[in-house]
């Protein structure tokens, strides 16, 4: 029966388990979005099935297992039609992705844009200096009226298109673009009223953008129809395949229900067998226990090992100090002698405790007084009883707070109360005072420390007489808080004092600050002339610029119009930088703003572009060699102000010569851990020695107008910004400036 049975059972247990497998691996296929996965399930899927054709291969004699194979084949082929159904309904959800994403992004734009095309139109709405006739007005009041209106359909479009997306499976489609049709004819109506506005030609083509793409018809729609119909298929095949699992199942069950029936009579003998067998064994086991617990019990246990251990237990006791314990263990054998022994050694030891404690306490000088912890006195030596005038006195059952004044009795009783710190720490430090009989007040201090006499805790008082360190102490408080009054009149003084520094120190700081800023619109003025001219060439190019574009216009030649509108551009930001680094420059800025990071590169370029027009008078070249990337710690104006000062300087000393062409240079000579070097350096004739020790001093100056505070400001922000300037010479004679910055 074994032979018949056992391998259509192991048969039937096997396709059990891959056919759950199975069923797994399909539940997962059909919820997967990702390709990669997918094709890795399918291969599961087909290993699967391999496995099932190699266990019934061998019992294909039996039409069950037969039939059985034959439904897992017609299973692969249903499994065969529907992963590539599952595959190209992935690649379509994730292609609808990448069109809600566009979509999104589309939207996004399109609130960004429309967000500066509205407050434009508010602001020439609401402006005071926009002098506006009623017709344009209103004009602009229908624009922002209708740009509302354009941002609320847009917003339901968005909204409807977003809600197709999310039940496509549930919606009607062509019903559903029909309507979002229908949006977008009534948003393109109102966006043609818009068309006479320049500024939202970028609005409304973003708005083309985004019905291209939700048109019918469309990307959109024709993905969620694919989509849909994939679904449908996908969703069919996978009730087919389920059905098939589910009378495979049915078939396998009634296998293994037909192959366990058989199986049952050899169960039956094999159970009586052994039921047998275990009869006896535990009547031989039951019986062994009952004698070995009878052995154990009246022999063993009883007259040994409890003897034992209670030897044990007063041994224990004895070393932990219990003396005092007498000892149970009787008998007439060796364990009863080593009781009697053991009772006698603690009556000894008891006996020699008493008297070491006796003598250490009365051969001591120091005041030595014992209590129990209730603060009951037990003993007192020959220096504590003539301390109290107890020479020839009973202290029987007196406690220890009898000893001192009242008014410490309060005190004393909470000090040995069960929750108190001597009690809980082992130890406790008092001072108390006692009159003497000269009524002159000693100082005594009290050392309370718990030790234990036979395993109970007693409390010993060390008594010691420090009546010249408290006077001591008492006279040096009394030094001491007036040494405070002093102190503290002197530290008020000192307090106003710098109180009126530090008003001082702002005063001077505001008058810095003036004074940097006076400087800085003076180069300014300066710069003023030179700018007309300046900001006069790219006027007049722009005015060119504008009749060519207005003939090539006439003229019908519409390719020439964007090589001159770049042109007109360049111009613009040439005139727009050069007004910005003015602007820029003219801030007036505080000592007290933190320090950030400047990229010097941009600082020196900003100090040219104010100091260009300058060097150009003068035909004088401005070099900017720094690194893009040179950056230090201070303020960006500032650091400006100083390189513009040294770039106008040497400008100055260069327009004498007219010979040789004047070249000023900004270079980096070095960069440290902490700091970074810099220099100004230019081709003419250096510092005049005459004045070389004096050239930071205020007023002192070469120039015949000038006032000669430019380098005294630069080393006063030099010296803010936590750095340094230097003079120095270059290599053919001409004057040099060394800067240093901190970079952290």
């Amino acid at each position: 029966m074994l032979d018949n049975n056992m391998p259509s059972l192991k048969v039937s247990y096997q396709l059990e388990r891959s056919s759950t497998q199975l069923q797994a691996y399909l539940n997962e296929v059909h919820t997967t979005r990702n390709i990669i996965r997918l094709n890795q399930i399918d291969a599961h899927l087909q290993k699967s099935l391999d496995d099932i054709n190699r266990f019934t291969i061998k019992l294909t004699n039996s039409k069950a297992i037969k039939k059985l194979r034959d439904e897992y084949q017609q299973l692969g082929v249903d499994i065969q039609l529907f992963v590539p159904l599952l595959s190209n309904k992935v690649k379509l959800k994730q292609e609808l992705d990448k069109i809600s994403e566009s979509m999104l992004w589309l939207h996004q734009d399109i609130v960004d844009e429309v967000n500066p095309l509205r407050q434009e139109i508010e602001w020439q709405i609401t402006s005071e200096r926009m002098r506006l006739s009623p017709e344009k007005k209103s004009k602009l009041y229908d624009d922002f009226t209708t740009l509302q209106m354009m941002t609320l359909k847009e917003n339901e479009l968005v909204s409807l298109v977003n809600e197709v997306v999310r039940q496509y499976k549930q919606r009607n489609l062509e019903s559903a673009f029909h309507f979002i049709s229908y949006k977008t004819d009534e948003i393109k109506r109102l966006s043609k009223r818009l068309e006479h506005n320049a500024a939202s030609i970028t609005y409304r083509q973003l708005l083309l953008e985004f019905f291209a793409l939700v048109k019918p018809n469309g990307k959109l729609h024709n993905n969620l129809k694919a989509l849909k119909s994939l679904s449908e298929q996908s969703n069919q095949q996978r009730e087919t395949i389920q059905s098939r699992l589910e009378n495979q199942q049915k078939q396998i069950k009634s296998l293994v229900s037909k192959t366990s029936v058989e199986l049952a009579g050899i169960k039956l003998s094999t159970r009586n067998i052994i039921e047998a067998g275990n009869v006896l064994l535990i009547m031989v086991l039951v019986s062994s226990i009952l004698i070995s617990a009878l052995i154990y019990f009246y022999f063993v246990r009883k007259r040994i090992v409890q003897r034992l251990y209670d030897l044990s237990v007063n041994l224990n006791s004895v070393s932990a100090g219990e003396t005092k314990q007498l000892i149970p263990v009787t008998g007439r054998d060796e364990i009863g002698l080593l009781g009697r022994t053991l009772s006698e050694f603690c009556l000894q030891l008891q006996e020699v405790e008493n008297t070491n404690a006796l003598n250490l306490i009365n051969n001591t000088q120091a005041s030595l007084v014992t209590c129990t912890t209730n603060g009951v006195i037990e003993s007192m030596n020959f220096s504590a009883r003539n301390l109290f005038k107890l020479c020839n006195k009973s202290f029987d059952k007196d406690y220890i707070w009898g000893l001192f004044n009242p008014r410490y009795h309060y005190q004393l009783r909470s000090i040995f109360s069960p929750e108190s710190l001597l009690l809980v720490n082992g130890a406790y430090t008092i001072t108390l005072e006692i009159e003497s009989e000269d009524e002159q007040v000693q100082y005594f201090r009290l050392d309370l420390r718990v030790y234990y006499q036979n395993t109970a805790p007693k409390i010993i008082i060390t008594l010691t007489d420090i009546t010249e360190q408290e006077n001591v102490a008492r006279w040096l408080e009394q030094k001491v808080e007036e040494k405070t009054q002093s102190l503290t009149q002197a530290n008020a003084e000192l307090h106003c004092q710098i109180e009126e520094r530090k008003r001082a120190e702002t005063s001077l700081v505001a008058t810095q600050e003036e004074l940097i800023q006076a400087a800085k619109m003076a180069v300014v003025g300066q710069a003023m002339t030179t700018l007309a001219h300046e900001l006069n060439q790219p006027l007049s190019a722009l005015s060119t610029y504008i009749y060519t574009v207005q003939m090539t216009y006439n003229q019908n030649d519409y390719p020439d119009i964007y090589d001159t509108m770049d042109k007109m551009d360049e111009i613009s930001d040439r005139m727009e930088q050069i007004i910005t680094n003015l602007r820029g420059f003219s801030k007036k800025t505080s000592f007290t703003n933190p320090a950030v990071e400047v990229n010097l590169y941009q600082a020196a370029n900003n100090a040219i572009g104010i100091a260009d027009s300058r060097a150009k008078q003068h035909n004088i070249i401005l070099n900017n060699q720094l690194d893009e990337d040179c950056c230090c710690i201070g303020d960006l104006i500032q650091i400006e102000q100083v390189i513009v000062n040294l770039l106008i300087n040497s400008c100055d000393a260069l327009a004498p010569i007219a010979e040789d062409q004047g070249v000023v240079t900004l270079s980096k000579l070095k960069c440290g851990q902490d700091s970074l070097i810099l220099a100004c350096s230019d081709n003419g004739p250096g510092f005049d020695h005459t004045i070389i020790n004096q050239i930071f001093t205020p007023f002192t100056t070469t120039k015949e107008v000038g006032l000669g505070l430019g380098l005294n400001i630069c080393h006063s922000i030099m010296d803010r910004l936590n750095g340094s300037i230097q003079l120095a010479s270059t290599l053919d004679g001409g004057a040099m400036i060394v800067l240093e910055f901190p970079i952290q």
